[in-house]
């Protein structure tokens, strides 16, 4: 599928979608999995992460269910699970971010920042909150 075919809700995929549903913020991921060009709106990047981080979490509590025994998040199983669900999606969330980070008209290697751990992903996360900006056209290809 080409990146100016028209999406449900009549935007191209290679535009950000703002106001973008869940389901097609979702679909829009995984359809530009390895897509470092071009924006990404707020809500296609959050709608991705709050997925991102539930299944991470079920990935990480549903093997406790069968050991109950094992302290809370120590399940060798889940960890497992989830290191295997993180390096899944590492690529396509980096993508993801770099475009959030474009349409902010910030260069997405400011995700290098997630080296600093702590402080950088914080900051980061700050980055990821700021409102489109139309100067962020400068990464459309």
């Amino acid at each position: 599928m080409s990146n100016d075919s028209v999406q449900p809700g009549g935007v191209a995929l290679r535009d950000p979608f703002y106001g973008a549903p869940f389901a097609e913020a979702v679909r829009r991921f995984w359809r530009k999995y390895t897509v470092f060009t071009g924006r990404a709106s707020r809500s296609e990047f959050w709608w991705w992460w709050i997925t991102s981080f539930a299944i991470g979490l079920v990935l990480q509590l549903v093997p406790q269910a069968f050991s109950p025994n094992t302290p809370l998040l120590e399940n060798s199983v889940g960890s497992y699970l989830f290191v295997l669900w993180a390096m899944a999606t590492l690529i396509g969330s980096l993508a993801l971010g770099a475009r959030r980070l474009h349409d902010a008209n910030l260069s997405g290697f400011w995700q290098f920042l997630h080296v600093l751990v702590g402080i950088g992903s914080l900051v980061l996360f700050v980055m990821f909150l700021l409102p489109s900006n139309a100067r962020g056209t400068r990464f459309d290809l």
